[in-house]
């Protein structure tokens, strides 16, 4: 499953995981991602998992539609796995997304240290 909750120092944290996937596989999981955020009792913690995965121009469509009211109700974000022409979207999606821009590390240990330090 895509978009899971899990607890890391008596934190939620929702994961969203989009390692290896494809073009269309990542939509899919945006909208699954923004109905987890919605959803949610209280504002959320959220870590990203970018390896490997193939975004699209569809993609960065649909995530400026989902992200002003993903933004409102997410505390903070991290990301792992944003190299390349990833790096260059998640400048773009900070842009859009502030004043919760994703922040990205190397590893998973790292991201969720940042997710969940007071």
């Amino acid at each position: 499953m895509p978009v899971s909750w899990m607890e890391h120092r008596g934190h939620r944290v929702l994961y969203v995981d989009y390692r290896n996937l494809g073009a269309t596989a990542c939509v899919d999981t945006l909208h699954e991602h923004a109905a987890a955020v919605s959803a949610a009792p209280e504002p959320v913690l959220t870590l990203v998992d970018a390896r490997g995965a193939l975004f699209s121009g569809e993609f960065i469509r649909a995530a400026k539609v989902a992200e002003p009211a993903n933004t409102r109700r997410t505390l903070k974000r991290a990301v792992i796995g944003a190299e390349g022409i990833k790096e260059m979207m998640l400048s773009f999606f900070n842009v859009t997304a502030a004043p919760v821009p994703m922040k990205p590390f190397v590893t998973m240990e790292e991201a969720l240290a940042y997710l969940t330090e007071p």
